[in-house]
C-alpha cells in the first residue's frame, strides 16, 4: 500500500511540473498538434464485425466519480462494503461461457478481460494516468503507455493497483490495510500494409489479496443499529486471508483470402488461476461450565483443527479456428473450438510426515496433502450471422454447441429502429467448484444436471429532442438451477440443485433529460421471481442523478456538479463464505432499505479530468441511521471524502 502511494505521488509530482499547455506538442503557431483527436482505439469485437475503423478515446466526465466505474465490470454489484472486496452481480445474469468453468468469480470485477482490452493507434506516444483516493484509505491507481512503432504497429503496457483499509474490527493504527491488488498488462496490434493480415495480442497478470474478516461478530445484546461502532466491533475471523493469482494470454490473428468477404482466423487463449485460503488460528469458543470448546463460524473441520491451507488451481488452453466475412449487408462467422485444461483442489492434512532423502530420514518434515484432480477436454462448434435488411432493420443469430456434451446456446435477435427483441435458449454445466471441492472445512463431489434457461427480452431505446429513453423487459425460465444453500440438513454454504423451475421477471427503465444546463438521469430496476427462492435480488433499485453541467471561465474548464442517490428495497442478500469465495443463500439477516447520497464535482481542464466527492454524506447528517449493510454482517463504508484525477499525455 505504501509502495503504490509513493509511486502515485512521484508521478503526480512529476506531472505537476508541467503546465497544461506543455503536456502537448505544439507548432510555431502554438496550436496543439497532438491531442485526443490523434489517439484512437479499436476492440477485437469490432474487427469480428468487419469494422476496422478506429474510434476516438473516451474523455467524458460522466460517471467518473461512481465507484463501480473504477472497475472493469461496471454493473451494479453486491460486495463486502469496501473498495476491491469480493463481489457478485446484484442482478442475476445468464452465463455466456459454456463447458468447464472454474466458478471462482468473486474478484472478476477487478481483473481485466483479455477479450475486451483496448488497442490503440497513436500519432505520438500516449500516456494515461488515473489516481483515486479516499480518506478511508480506499485507493485506485492505473497507468498506461502506448505508442506506434510504425503506422501499422502499436505496442503498449499497463499497470494498476488497488488497496483499501478495514473499517471494522481493525487491530490498531498502521495495521488496518486488508486488501492489496496489482495488475500488469502488455498489448499489441499489428496489420500488414495491405491489411491482408492482422494480429491483436495481450498478456495480463493479476494478483489480489484480501484479509478475510467473516463480517462483524455481534456481542450479546447487540442490535442491528449497535453494530456501527466500526473500529470497536469484533470480527469472526482474526487470522484468515484469501489470495488469487491470474495469468492470461490472448491472441487473435486474421488472414484475408478474398477481400473482407472471406477471412480465416485463429484465437489462442491460455489462462491459469490459483485461489488460496489460509487460516492460522481456527476460531473456537469455550462452552460455559465445561472444559470443552466448540467451533464457530466454520461449519466443520475435516482435517486440521488448528490451521487451514486450501488451494485451488485451474489452467486451460483454448484454440479457436474459424472463417468469417463481412459485406455491406451481411456479416458471418463459423468456428470450431478446442479447450484443454486441468482443475486441482487440495487441502493440507494435519498428519505430519518426515521428508526423506535417498531413503534416509531428514531433519525436516512436511504435511500430507489431500488432492483431487479433474482433466478437461471440451470441443465446440458455433457460428454467428447478422443480416442488415435495411439501414434500420437488423437480424442477428448466433449458436454454439458442445460436441459430446450437453452444453449449447442458441440466440436470435431482431432490431427495427428503436425496438429490439431477443430470444435465447441455453443449457450450461455447473461450475467445476460446484461439482468438486476438497477443503479443511468442506468436501463434496456432485453430479448435477445441466442448468437450462429460456429467456425472452424486449428493448426500446430512443432519443427525442433533449430526452433519452431506455427500457428493457426480460423474462427468464430457469430449470435445475445450482446455488449455494443456507443451513439445510446441517449443510451450510454447500452447492445444491433446485428441483423445478424459477421464473424471473427483470426490467430496467431509464430516462435522461436536459433542461438547459441541468441534467436529470434516473434509472429504475425491477426484479420479481416465482418458484423456489434460490435467487435473491432487491425487488426495486433506484439510481438517480441530478447535476448542473456547462463551461466556465470563457470555456477554459467544463464542470459537472450535483447529487447522486442509490436506494433499494429490503431483501435477504446472499451471505459470503470466504473459504470457497462464494456467495450463498441465507434467511436470517435482512438487508434493509437505505438511501445513500453522494455530492460530486467533476471538471475537465484541457487534458486533465478531476473529481471531488462527498460519499455517503447522509451518514454524517442528523436524523439518519448510522450506516447500512451490503452483505450480512459486512457494513458499508461510512462517510468519506474522495478525489480522483485522470491525466492524458499526448507526447
Amino acid at each position: 500500500m505504501k509502495y503504490s502511494k509513493f509511486i502515485a505521488a512521484v508521478i503526480l509530482l512529476w506531472a505537476g511540473t508541467f503546465s497544461f499547455s506543455e503536456a502537448q506538442v505544439i507548432d510555431d503557431s502554438t496550436k496543439a498538434i497532438y491531442g485526443s483527436a490523434t489517439v484512437k482505439v479499436i476492440y477485437e469485437r469490432d474487427i469480428f464485425k468487419g469494422d476496422t475503423v478506429f474510434s476516438p478515446i473516451d474523455t467524458l466526465l460522466t460517471n467518473m466519480q461512481v465507484v463501480r466505474h473504477w472497475y472493469y465490470d461496471k454493473t451494479l454489484q453486491q460486495d463486502l462494503g469496501n473498495v476491491g472486496t469480493a463481489a457478485q452481480p446484484l442482478f442475476w445474469k445468464m452465463p455466456l461461457i459454456l463447458g468447464s468453468r472454474l466458478g471462482r468469480n468473486a474478484f472478476d470485477a477487478y481483473a481485466v478481460n483479455p477479450a475486451t482490452i483496448e488497442y490503440y493507434d497513436t500519432k505520438s506516444p500516449f500516456t494515461y494516468l488515473n489516481y483515486l483516493q479516499g480518506t478511508l484509505g480506499e485507493q485506485v491507481f492505473r497507468a498506461k503507455h502506448t505508442r506506434n512503432i510504425s503506422p501499422n504497429w502499436n505496442v503498449g503496457i499497463g499497470y494498476e493497483r488497488l488497496s483499501a483499509e478495514r473499517q471494522f474490527g481493525a487491530f490498531r493504527i498502521g495495521q488496518d490495510g486488508f486488501l492489496s491488488h496489482y495488475g500488469l498488462q502488455a498489448f499489441t496490434h499489428y496489420f500488414s500494409p495491405n491489411q491482408r493480415y492482422r494480429l491483436v495480442a495481450n498478456f495480463a497478470q493479476t494478483s489480489h489479496e484480501q484479509i478475510e474478516l467473516g463480517g462483524i461478530r455481534p456481542k450479546p445484546g447487540d442490535t442491528r443499529d449497535s453494530l456501527f461502532d466500526y473500529k470497536d466491533e469484533s470480527v469472526w475471523l482474526e487470522q484468515a486471508a484469501s489470495e488469487e493469482k491470474r495469468y492470461q494470454l490472448h491472441a487473435t490473428q486474421w488472414l484475408r483470402l478474398i477481400g473482407s468477404g472471406l477471412q480465416l482466423y485463429h484465437t489462442l487463449d491460455y489462462g491459469s488461476q490459483s485461489n488460496d485460503f489460509s487460516e492460522n488460528g481456527i476460531p473456537y469458543q469455550s462452552i460455559e461450565n465445561s472444559k470443552r470448546r466448540e467451533l464457530i463460524f466454520y461449519p466443520s473441520v475435516l482435517r486440521d483443527s488448528a490451521q487451514t491451507e486450501d488451494n485451488t488451481y485451474f489452467r486451460q488452453m483454448e484454440n479457436t479456428f474459424g472463417v468469417m466475412g463481412a459485406t455491406r449487408l451481411f456479416v458471418y462467422r463459423a468456428y470450431a473450438k478446442r479447450r484443454d485444461g486441468r482443475y486441482e483442489t487440495q487441502a493440507r492434512d494435519a498428519i505430519l510426515i518426515p521428508i526423506t532423502r535417498n531413503g534416509l530420514p531428514a531433519d525436516s518434515a512436511g504435511y500430507e496433502q489431500d488432492k483431487s484432480t479433474l482433466d478437461i477436454a471440451d470441443n465446440f462448434v458455433g457460428g454467428q450471422a447478422q443480416f442488415r435488411l435495411r439501414n434500420d432493420i437488423y437480424v442477428t443469430t448466433d449458436a454454439e454447441f458442445q460436441i459430446g456434451g450437453g452444453d449449447y446456446r442458441i440466440n436470435a435477435e431482431a432490431k427495427y429502429k428503436y425496438l429490439a427483441f431477443r430470444q435465447t435458449r441455453t443449457s450450461y454445466s455447473p461450475t467445476l467448484t460446484q461439482r468438486r471441492l476438497l477443503s479443511n472445512h468442506f468436501e463434496w463431489s456432485n453430479s448435477f444436471k445441466n442448468v437450462s434457461v429460456n429467456q425472452t427480452a424486449a428493448t426500446a431505446e430512443a432519443t427525442v429532442k433533449n430526452h433519452y429513453f431506455f427500457a428493457e423487459l426480460q423474462f427468464s425460465n430457469i430449470r435445475d438451477y445450482v446455488f449455494y444453500q443456507d443451513s439445510i440438513g446441517g449443510k451450510w454454504a454447500e452447492p445444491e440443485q433446485v428441483s423445478g423451475a424459477i421464473n424471473l421477471v427483470q426490467g430496467v427503465l431509464r430516462h435522461k433529460f436536459n433542461l438547459k444546463h441541468f441534467v436529470f438521469d434516473n434509472t429504475l430496476y425491477y426484479n420479481s421471481s416465482s418458484g423456489p427462492k434460490a435467487i435473491r435480488m432487491p425487488e426495486w433499485y433506484v439510481n438517480a442523478k441530478a447535476y448542473w453541467e456547462g463551461p466556465l471561465f470563457k470555456k477554459a474548464i467544463f464542470l459537472q456538479t450535483g447529487l447522486e442517490m442509490n436506494w433499494h428495497t429490503d431483501y435477504y442478500a446472499d451471505g459470503y463464505m470466504p473459504v470457497t469465495q462464494q456467495f450463498h443463500l441465507q434467511n436470517s439477516f435482512l438487508i434493509t432499505r437505505y438511501p445513500t447520497f453522494d455530492v460530486f464535482l467533476n471538471t475537465d481542464i484541457k487534458t486533465v479530468n478531476l473529481f471531488l466527492k462527498l460519499s455517503h454524506i447522509n451518514n454524517i447528517t442528523s436524523g439518519w441511521e448510522q450506516g447500512y449493510f451490503t452483505t450480512p454482517y459486512y457494513a458499508a463504508n461510512p462517510f468519506s471524502f474522495q478525489f480522483g484525477v485522470k491525466w492524458n499525455f499526448y507526447d
